[in-house]
């Protein structure tokens, strides 16, 4: 498939993800355009589009971001739409019939998406079909039911969403009350359940399946080094030969009758290092560029999902070991985490290393994400004073 001037507009360019995104698209010959929330986005300070559009008033504002959607599909200079968030998405698919009169939208069918989103009826399906989750309070239970086969601590999150907001630890059945009885936690909109102690490691897939139902790219990565501790999103991804894993990713997207790109969190204990289902990523994982350096070809995948052509296969032979680092989020784990010095070998002895952002052919986006995450940080840090 040639994608030589094919028209894509890019959704949440302030994203880590987006850098690498941009990379691919730009090799694949795309006509790019950005759309940008701020001057220091990834999308705006990048040398790869062609067009950026700057629109400051869509920051977190879902309704402002539809009135440029509005404005912007119908136009006819656009053939493809690339969201890369959750939120984005999630307006896409809510006017796929309108905005589907004009143009194509880069993620998954609707349906699937809502599934996965719903991370109670995640851990439901891998209970039902013998994939690894942890202990999970089910809808059909009652709590002492639940409390009757699991011990303490619990974890507690919303039912949809993602990162840590709302997250809760329960230390015990009076804590768990606490929570409920205060109003924090609504028990049927939380996922209720064990919660996997000394788990700094996780795994993370990069699977795409085609509309026909095939498998056409599959691996898994070590993620570590969480910031904020323990809850945090990891910033350190190595790609790791785990076939066992990624089967039992791909098992649990085909029962969600998952079509598209989509990522499957494991959360693995160092008691037991049994790989265990967290959630469905749905969105474009922050980690994706160690996807692409191992060797699978995801931006191209996604694209040709979209319009309709047969899907490339990623080649058989991966590169595992190859690391990538969210570097500002890997100096605060540094600087706060007691195990800073434990040594972390790669798979293979491969040494290749890659910034989640940074590239010498287009390095100002590193420079302006940077500006973005000491003012994110600020910001956090004066939330937590108050």
């Amino acid at each position: 498939m040639n994608f030589k001037g094919l028209r894509v507009l890019v959704l949440d360019c302030y994203g880590r993800q987006i850098a690498v995104v941009l990379r691919e698209l730009h090799k694949l010959g795309c006509e790019i355009t950005t759309l940008n929330q701020s001057k220091l986005d990834i999308g705006y300070t990048s040398r790869y589009p062609h067009h950026k559009l700057f629109e400051p008033q869509t920051k977190g504002n879902m309704a402002e971001l539809k009135k440029v959607l509005d404005r912007e599909i119908p136009s006819g200079k656009y053939d493809v739409v690339f969201p890369m968030l959750e939120p984005a998405t999630e307006l896409l698919l809510e006017n796929n019939e309108e905005y589907s009169k004009y143009i194509k939208i880069a993620c998954a069918d609707k349906e699937a998406f809502y599934k996965a989103y719903d991370k109670q009826l995640t851990m439901t399906i891998c209970m039902e079909n013998g994939i690894n989750c942890p202990i999970t309070k089910t809808d059909n239970e009652t709590m002492d039911e639940f409390l009757s086969k699991v011990k303490f601590p619990l974890a507690l999150k919303p039912r949809k969403g993602s990162g840590s907001r709302g997250f809760y630890r329960a230390e015990n059945k009076e804590a768990l009350m606490n929570l409920i009885n205060s109003g924090k936690v609504v028990v049927e909109e939380y996922v209720i359940q064990e919660f996997i102690d000394e788990a700094e490691v996780h795994r993370v897939s990069y699977t795409f399946i085609d509309n026909d139902g095939n498998v056409k790219s599959s691996m898994i990565s070590k993620s570590t080094r969480p910031y904020p501790l323990v809850v945090g999103t990891n910033s350190r991804f190595e790609s790791v030969d785990m076939p066992e894993i990624a089967a039992q990713a791909e098992k649990l997207l085909k029962l969600m009758g998952w079509r598209g790109y989509a990522s499957v969190c494991f959360i693995e204990s160092e008691k037991d290092g049994i790989p265990k289902v967290m959630e469905i990523n749905g969105r474009i994982s922050a980690s994706l560029k160690v996807g692409i350096e191992a060797g699978l070809p995801l931006v191209q995948q996604i694209l040709e999902n979209a319009i309709g052509v047969e899907v490339t296969s990623a080649p058989k032979d991966l590169q595992y070991g190859v690391r990538v680092i969210h570097t500002q989020s890997s100096i605060l784990w540094f600087l706060k985490s007691k195990d800073r010095f434990r040594k972390e070998p790669t798979s293979n002895g491969n040494r290749k290393r890659r910034d989640v952002v940074f590239t010498l052919a287009d390095p100002l986006p590193y420079f302006s994400y940077t500006i973005q995450c000491l003012q994110k940080y600020k910001s956090e840090m004066k939330k937590r004073e108050r």
